[in-house]
């Protein structure tokens, strides 16, 4: 066998072994799933993000509010090993008066409250 033909050979081994490992490695470096509650409202104006935020301040398992005003949106940022119970958010926001349109949770999507 030439050189010629044991580079090809070696290099055909190597980049198949990478073609095989590449999605093991891939999915080993994959980012975590996201805690966060992602929320729409009808209406979303100043009062509104300072309702929201001084009610969500008093919840110790959320580390962030996020308003936009722009998008009628709420993100809540739980604390670190925390997961929010979808169910006990929706009734915070009906509480103030910011019934969700839409939630988004890592347990999945909502249009009405949800049952957890």
């Amino acid at each position: 066998m030439s050189s010629m033909s044991k580079t090809v050979t070696c290099l055909s081994g190597v980049l198949l072994l990478g073609a095989m490992l590449g999605p093991f490695s891939s999915a080993r470096a994959a980012e975590p799933k996201s805690q966060n509650i992602m929320m729409t409202v009808g209406e979303m104006c100043g009062g509104c993000v300072k309702k929201i935020t001084k009610r969500f301040d008093d919840v110790d398992e959320v580390a962030k509010v996020d308003c936009s005003i722009e998008k009628k949106s709420v993100t809540l940022v739980p604390r670190d090993n925390v997961r929010l119970s979808p169910k006990g958010i929706w009734e915070i926001m009906e509480g103030i008066g910011k019934t969700p349109k839409k939630m988004v949770t890592p347990d999945g999507t909502f249009t009405s409250k949800p049952k957890f």
